[in-house]
């Protein structure tokens, strides 16, 4: 190979040393020279820029040698160099195919320009010659037609136009244009009108559009442009044709699409904005065919729901039922349909041959062209303010053109407008339905209020909630304590029963499942699709979606509305607000029926306390009832005392922690309860650490609510109630706490007007002493006692001596006075356990258990005898004598004596000591 720009020379002589110039020239610098035998041909890729011949001068054979290699090799120029000059020789080497001759004997110089201007021309020819070639490949394969019209003939027709118009090049080139088939009747003369217009030199500024027919039949529109020019051979008419005919129908579509949004817009059908736009886009976009799906709107992501409805046009009936009989595309296919591995500009493209589906789907289409199969797959989806809410798949190009970004935007741009409007009229009906639920929860509100019980109530509202909106399936659970009871529960015929709970099923609050944690947390939980929640913990057989709503009370949730439905993502805020209306109103509902039984309770309360034998049984049964029926969690009730203070009586709850404890003392005014007893009037506190008042008896204690005991404007005592979560009581709580107040405060009063009855049926009205009517209530049990427990018992009957002179002396007034002084001497001198009863006018019966008439008696008797002698001075009788007969009597256990004989044994002994005394003040 010769360097580049390097002049590469090929010399076919004889005898290539015979000219000196072309020893010279083989020297040069620039140039290299092969020299060869006419016999050899060049090497491949060895083309020479100039092929000089030597030629003998009238040399036939070397002539004809000079013919044959110029035709065998015609991509080389030839300088045929003529021994001798022969002008004959040059002129008939150039007939046999050399390009210049010379002759052989020209000086070096002189051959030198020559080969430089024959290279020179080469190469340029060899450019020209390129650049013809290229002009031509572009003008065959270029995406517009080019034609040529000799005298009328076709004379010339680019690949691209004999393919747009379906003929071969032998069908046209060299035919009439009027004879060809190549333009609708109505567009022929126009076409020939204008080729007979630019021969008479008229030229149009603008392009002329005419509808082409093709071979097949088929129609596409052109815009030509056509010029004469002129040749040697005569007037050449030479003219491009484009294809407009997606330009056209874009533009056609784009005009389409404004007028017709309008249309759809103002709607209210949804089926047919549907349709409209499908038929829109089979009669102008460029497909044949059409398929709509729309998901299903009423869930909150319709793009994971069902196919709601389909929709066709293009279809033969045939192909129709065909593709409704296939199952529509599964969430998860769908899913990549519409991912960027299939994304063309605002549509999705899926090749024939790499398609996401797990089953054979579509029907054949009818066209394949370069770029699109006839089973291909052009998805176009609705996009909404919801997201992609349907598709619109296309096929069946009619313009046997593959779609492209720009043919598919008008159709994404109808379909956004179609989802649009869709959406416009879904939303507006699912208002008016809204409105009209909510409106029948109105209604419906009214007769919950009239039902009597709870399971009752729960079974209207499931049955309500099921049939009238339309879910699979509804049922209510309300709290009892720390377990949640299935009060009622409504289905539809296609769920087994296997996947409805029964009716009366109970579960703990606490562990697993949807409806525990609604409930706990008091917050609605959705659950679009329950294969996906580990949360749910239910049956997923016919089950696809599921909501949980709290049933919220004064104090926190009372139950929870469940609703099931057969479609993913079934539910969304509308059914939420719904839902929640409806719990609000059995709360409402549930809460007037608790509250009507918590006054029957209180009532029924009320009459049994007024059966509490001692004030610590009336705590008791209060703090009881408030704990079981009200669940207060920590309660107390104090007492007040006679100095004043508050003393706690009963307690529910872990006060001890804090110290306070049955027997505790509270000072008025200290703390919320000594607020309480000091104003008389009842507390609220929802927060206690924002109350300065309190006092910290329990850490966990949040809220607080005390309750006077009040009678006849008088304090008995306190019921106190307190809770670990803030604002936990409220006003009705306080209005059924001082109910049951009320009711202690009855049941209080009550006990201690019957202590002081009992006091007055065995007391004594003048001393205080117990009475007769007491010792003979008693005696029985105290003889009974002696001799079960093998113990003696004494009776000392005492008489005053003196007493009647003092009557007669100072009136009864004075003599009642030393009669009550004497009674409290009495009282002083005995034993805890001895019971002093004035048995009669001025005599008194000591009882004193476990005596046996020795020893503490003996000594009791001596000592009333001894004080006795105080009284005169203590009761302003000085200068009388007041004495004491005593008569004392022990009782042995088992003895047989009746207590008509003891009594007697004891009077007799109190009288053998008055006669006794009698006597030594006679002797005195």
């Amino acid at each position: 190979m010769a360097e580049e720009g390097m002049t590469r020379l090929l010399l076919i002589c004889d005898d290539p040393a015979r000219p000196d110039a072309l020893r010279v020239l083989a020297a040069g610098a620039s140039c290299t020279l092969k020299v060869q035998t006419t016999e050899v041909r060049p090497a491949e890729g060895e083309t020479p820029d100039l092929v000089l011949f030597v030629v003998r001068a009238g040399s036939d054979d070397e002539l004809s040698l000079l013919s044959g290699w110029a035709r065998r090799h015609p991509q080389c120029d030839v300088l045929a160099l003529i021994e001798g000059g022969d002008a004959v020789t040059g002129a008939r080497a150039i007939a046999a195919g050399a390009t210049n001759w010379a002759p052989l004997e020209t000086d070096a110089e002189g051959l030198r320009e020559i080969v430089e201007q024959a290279v020179s021309r080469r190469r340029r020819t060899a450019w020209a010659d390129g650049e013809i070639r290229r002009y031509r490949d572009l003008l065959e394969t270029a995406p517009i037609g080019v034609f040529e019209l000799r005298k009328g003939i076709l004379s010339y027709v680019n690949e691209h136009l004999l393919q747009r118009l379906g003929y071969e090049r032998d069908e046209v080139i060299g035919q009439p244009i009027e004879k060809l088939d190549i333009a609708t009747p109505q567009e022929r003369f126009r076409l020939l009108e204008a080729i007979e217009e630019r021969h008479r030199g008229i030229e149009s500024p603008e392009p002329n559009v005419y509808r082409l027919t093709t071979k097949s039949g088929g129609t596409y529109v052109a815009e030509i442009r056509s010029r004469v020019i002129e040749t040697p051979d005569g007037p050449v008419l030479e003219g491009t044709v484009r294809d407009i005919t997606m330009e056209t129908r874009l533009a056609q579509m784009h005009r389409v699409v404004i007028e017709l949004g309008e249309v759809i817009l103002g709607e209210s059908d949804i089926d047919r904005i549907l349709q409209l736009v499908l038929d829109t886009i089979t009669e102008y976009s460029g497909f044949r065919r059409a398929v709509l799906s729309l998901y299903d709107l009423s869930i909150p992501v319709p793009f994971e729901g069902g196919v709601y409805k389909t929709l066709t046009a293009g279809l033969s009936p045939e192909e129709r039922e065909a593709l409704l009989a296939q199952p529509p595309i599964p969430v998860d296919e769908r899913k990549q349909v519409f991912s960027d591995r299939y994304r063309l500009g605002p549509a999705y493209y899926i090749p024939h041959d790499d398609t996401p589906w797990s089953v054979e789907r579509g029907i054949t289409g009818s066209v394949s062209v370069e770029g699109w199969h006839a089973d291909d797959f052009l998805f176009i989806p609705l996009c909404g303010t919801s997201g992609i809410i349907g598709s619109v798949s296309v096929d069946d190009p009619v313009d046997r053109i593959a779609p492209t970004i720009a043919s598919i935007e008008p159709v994404a741009t109808l379909a956004n407008l179609a989802a649009l409007a869709v959406e416009r009229v879904f939303k507006m009906r699912q208002l008016e339905k809204q409105k009209e639920q909510l409106h029948g929860l109105s209604e419906f509100g009214a007769r919950l209020a009239r039902v009597n019980d709870v399971r009752t109530l729960c079974e209207l509202a499931a049955e309500r909630v099921q049939q009238d909106m339309d879910y699979g399936i509804c049922s209510i659970w309300i709290a009892d304590g720390r377990r949640l009871v299935q009060e009622a529960v409504a289905a539809k015929d296609l769920f087994p029963e296997d996947e409805i709970s029964l009716k009366g099923t109970r579960m703990h609050v606490d562990g697993p499942g949807i409806t525990r944690c609604a409930f706990r947390d008091a917050q609605p939980v959705i659950v679009p699709n329950v294969i996906d929640d580990e949360r749910y913990t239910g049956s997923r057989d016919v089950i696809r979606s599921f909501v949980a709503v709290p049933i919220i009370g004064r104090k926190g949730p009372l139950g929870v509305i469940d609703v099931a439905s057969e479609r993913l993502a079934a539910f969304g805020a509308q059914d939420l607000e719904v839902l929640s209306a409806l719990a609000s109103q059995i709360a409402i509902a549930i809460s007037a029926l608790r509250r009507r039984d918590s006054l029957t309770r209180i009532y029924s309360f009320g009459q049994r306390l007024a059966t509490a034998a001692t004030p610590d049984q009336a705590t008791t049964s209060t703090l009881d009832f408030l704990v079981e029926q009200f669940d207060f969690e920590l309660s107390a009730i104090l007492l007040a005392e006679d100095d004043g203070s508050l003393v706690v009586t009963g307690l529910r709850g872990p006060y001890r922690n804090g110290g306070i404890m049955v027997g505790s003392a509270i000072t008025v005014g200290s703390g919320i309860i000594g607020w309480v007893a000091e104003h008389h009037r009842p507390l609220l506190v929802p927060s206690v650490k924002d109350d300065p008042r309190y006092f910290e008896a329990f850490s966990g204690t949040r809220s607080e609510l005390a309750v006077p005991i009040l009678f006849s404007g008088n304090l008995l005592g306190i019921v106190n109630v307190e809770s670990q979560q803030q604002g936990f009581f409220d006003d009705e709580d306080r209005q059924l706490l001082e109910v049951v107040a009320n009711h202690l405060a009855i049941a209080l009063s009550n006990l201690a007007a019957q202590d002081i009855l009992r006091e007055q049926a065995i007391r004594d009205p003048l001393t205080g002493l117990f009475n007769r009517h007491y010792f003979n209530s008693i005696i029985a049990s105290e003889l009974s006692r002696t001799d079960r427990y093998e113990r003696p018992m004494s009776l000392m009957m005492i008489d005053i001596d003196g007493f009647r002179a003092v009557n007669n002396e100072y009136g009864h007034l004075r003599g009642d006075e030393v009669l009550r002084e004497i009674a409290r001497m009495l009282e002083r001198s005995v034993r805890g356990a001895d019971r002093v009863i004035r048995y009669g006018g001025d005599e008194f019966l000591v009882l004193m258990p476990e005596t046996d008439g020795r020893g503490d008696v003996a000594a009791i008797a001596d000592r009333l005898r001894e004080r006795i002698r105080e009284i005169p001075d203590l009761t302003g009788i000085e200068g009388y004598t007041i004495d004491l007969s005593i008569g004392l009597y022990t009782r042995v256990p088992h003895e047989g004596h009746s207590l008509e004989a003891i009594l007697e044994e004891v009077d007799r002994r109190m009288y053998a000591d008055k006669r006794a005394k009698r006597l030594d003040d006679d002797r005195n």
